[in-house]
């Protein structure tokens, strides 16, 4: 482990010992490169040991484990792809620092009448939620459409019935999510009930969800399914809202919020739609791990689904996925979090709501191997043959390598300060 560190620290201190008597050349670089060659080698170890932790106190599932985050809200463990639904550090956090605050929605979105959203790969809904979060306090007066893109349907329809962090304070929240899904809710309600029942799993789940529907026998009504829906819903609006939605605005997101899901490969789902959105989050798996979800061809896709105004927000920050999206057409920015350091990137039609575009150093890297990015021509290919493909073009590809890249751009930065100061 120390073989493998060694030259990413070396490389690491080189790089802050060239920047830091030229703090305008940006600490952001630093960050940026520590985390695609120091944090991915150093902290991938600690992370695996904080979620190997966490996974021993949570639920043993074939497809997910449960586990809680650091801020308290739940997360999820992909068994099958061996990744994470969530940051360790905070599901419920990350989801408005990354997704909702680059937004910048009072200035862009707050006008507009009718706002369309494309929630991609949507899990437990904490992306929506958090957009839900800021409809209710910004008082936002329009209609809001989101489509939720997700394979697993069981996970979308467990999301109004998680620790989420929002249910004590906006349970409303809850409650719209509950009445959209309903339906499908009440149809699944034997895989869902199942999940329930299981003791090790009920800490996961808000304590009023486990009593009402320990209530009424986990579903187990001998009313026709209209009346079910109807009597699970009004215990969640008396029980948990009415006396809270005492404000306009609280009562308006009842009516003015749809949500709808889509159960499939986001690949053929979004062939099928034909809207124009305003916000698009991509949420999926990270690129090593889901690459069909971050090819070209998807972000072209994407492209045609954009409206002008549109923002498209996600949380990897990857030399590729930005070389894509701007090949795609889309103009191309960073995401900062609140201590300045690159924490994802956001891409719209319109330069002009780009608020951090990318730097000289962002762009280098984009024409190196690292921004070599995956393809997808026709929308059905494999992982395996997505990335058997990457392999091949980057292998016989004669772009400058990522390292020696940043090493000659640090060596370069340095002798033009030097001229400068002379």
């Amino acid at each position: 482990m120390i073989t493998q560190l060694a030259p990413c620290i070396i490389l690491s201190l080189y790089i802050v010992s060239l920047y830091c008597d030229n703090i305008c050349v940006t600490y952001r670089d630093i960050f940026y490169l520590i985390d695609i060659k120091f944090y991915n080698l150093c902290m991938s170890d600690k992370i695996d040991k904080i979620i190997e932790k966490k996974l021993k106190d949570s639920t043993n599932k074939e497809l997910y484990n449960f586990l809680f985050t650091n801020d308290g809200s739940v997360g999820l463990y992909n068994n099958d792809v061996k990744d994470i639904y969530h940051s360790i550090f905070g599901a419920k956090d990350e989801g408005w620092q990354k997704f909702i605050k680059p937004l910048n929605f009072d200035k862009v979105f707050f006008n507009k009448k009718e706002i369309n959203v494309l929630d991609i790969c949507y899990g437990i809904g904490y992306n929506t939620k958090a957009l839900l979060k800021k409809i209710i306090t910004s008082s936002y007066n329009g209609r809001v459409f989101i489509d939720a893109l997700e394979y697993n349907k069981e996970l979308v329809l467990l999301s109004p019935f998680i620790k989420d962090g929002y249910f004590k304070t906006y349970p409303e929240i809850s409650q719209v999510i509950c009445k959209s899904l309903i339906d499908s809710i009440i149809l699944n309600k034997n895989s869902l009930s199942r999940i329930f029942i299981n003791k090790s799993n009920q800490k996961y789940f808000e304590p009023f969800y486990n009593s009402l529907i320990k209530k009424y026998k986990y579903w187990g009504y001998s009313y026709s399914i209209l009346r079910h829906n109807k009597a699970f819903l009004h215990n969640i609006y008396y029980h948990c809202i009415s006396q809270r939605m005492k404000t306009t605005s609280k009562q308006r997101i009842l009516k003015d919020v749809t949500i709808n899901p889509h159960f499939d490969d986001a690949r053929v789902t979004i062939q099928k739609l034909d809207k124009q959105y305003d916000i698009i989050f991509l949420d999926a798996f990270t690129p090593s791990k889901l690459p069909t979800l971050w090819s070209i061809d998807f972000f072209k896709q994407l492209y045609k689904l954009s409206s002008y105004n549109s923002l498209l927000v996600t949380y990897s920050n990857s030399a590729a996925v930005r070389h894509a999206l701007i090949d795609a057409g889309f103009y191309v920015g960073k995401i900062f979090d609140t201590s300045g350091r690159s924490s994802g990137t956001i891409a719209s039609k319109n330069t002009l709501l780009i608020e951090h575009p990318l730097t000289d150093f962002d762009f280098g890297l984009i024409n190196t191997t690292a921004g070599i990015y995956y393809k997808d021509e026709n929308l059905n290919s494999t992982a395996k043959e997505i990335i058997d493909d990457y392999n091949k073009r980057r292998q016989n590809s004669n772009l400058e390598s990522s390292s020696k890249f940043i090493k000659n751009f640090s060596k370069n930065k340095q002798e033009n300060n030097d001229a400068i100061s002379c």
